[in-house]
């Protein structure tokens, strides 16, 4: 375990790092007295360490009170042994893995269909009336079709339909409203405190759920919409029509910006230095292996990838 030392103000993502990694050692089989030592006078260092501890402690919990099948397959799935996946999901969030595979569990809701993705996988469907429908990224939606209406409730992540012709009409339903093709190819994500609508053909109707009344989003637009009000439109984004390929699109993006955006396809947390943050890159990279990714970067620019973790990478100056 390295050292740590606190300054006179630590940040709380530092923080819960440290703490993730002091877990880690502590649960080691070969345990020095000095180490426990080290632990303990950075625990006492700073609220922020114990407050980061503290949460630390609360996922092993979370993580221990699952049911054994569904913990012992998120393991499977993780492929590492249970305090690095304690440090994974420090990264996720905390307790957003717990949540999810609570949610997995639940039985479906009568009438409605349940699709899902997990982190890192893009799958497509085609829907019952013919429609073309893909999942991104860590995402979940509850198809309903019936005789009267097509809809679809996004609960998590993002989709992306090419619309059918169908007598029917066709809703997806958000947190925030409702969002209505009118005959199109358009992408639906939530976004923290709200969702985001991308029109690559047709026009999009949305609805805030406590606003007045209801806005248009022409083909080659984009929209974010909250429970109160619809924004201002922005041209559409190069990345919006290249995910359901596979594909993460750079376009002059800022490096800070492009791997806020790769790290939605892998298990953990990127963590990317100021210093570095407004780089420049022009590119298309598969997201298949995000891995490569990282590679292709640390090839192209002036700046180390540092994997603390397989689940906790860093990106820093060269």
């Amino acid at each position: 375990m390295t050292q740590r030392h606190a300054g006179s103000s630590v940040d709380p993502m530092d923080a819960l790092e440290q703490a993730a990694e002091w877990f880690a050692c502590l649960q080691g089989e070969e345990v020095s007295a000095t180490e426990r030592e080290r632990w303990r006078q950075w625990l006492q260092a700073s609220a922020a360490h114990r407050q980061a501890w503290a949460r630390v402690e609360r996922i092993d919990h979370q993580f221990r009170s699952l049911p054994a099948q569904p913990a012992r397959q998120a393991l499977q799935a993780a492929g590492r042994s249970r305090r690095r996946f304690l440090k994974g999901v420090v990264g996720l969030g905390l307790v957003a893995p717990v949540g999810w595979l609570a949610w997995r569990q639940m039985a479906p809701t009568a009438g409605l269909t349940r699709l899902h993705t997990a982190t890192g996988e893009i799958r497509e469907i085609e829907l019952p009336d013919g429609s073309r429908l893909w999942l991104n990224t860590d995402t979940a939606v509850h198809l309903d079709y019936t005789p009267a209406l097509r809809r679809l409730e996004l609960l998590a992540g993002e989709v992306h339909l090419a619309t059918a012709a169908d007598p029917r009409p066709l809703r997806i339903d958000t947190p925030y409203g409702p969002a209505s093709p009118l005959g199109t190819r358009f992408s639906v994500r939530l976004e923290e405190h709200r969702a985001r609508v991308a029109v690559s053909a047709g026009r999009v109707a949305v609805t805030p759920r406590q606003g007045a009344g209801t806005s248009e989003i022409a083909a080659g637009r984009v929209r974010t919409f909250t429970r109160r009000q619809v924004s201002a439109s922005t041209p559409l984004t190069s990345q919006d029509a290249a995910w359901p390929r596979g594909m993460l699109v750079a376009d002059n993006l800022a490096l800070g910006a492009f791997l806020a955006e790769l790290e939605r396809y892998r298990v953990g947390v990127i963590r990317c230095d100021a210093g570095v943050a407004d780089l420049k890159l022009v590119g298309a990279y598969p997201l298949e292996d995000t891995d490569r990714v990282l590679a292709a970067l640390e090839a192209s620019l002036p700046v180390r990838v540092t994997r603390i973790t397989p689940w906790w990478v860093s990106v820093q100056a060269r």
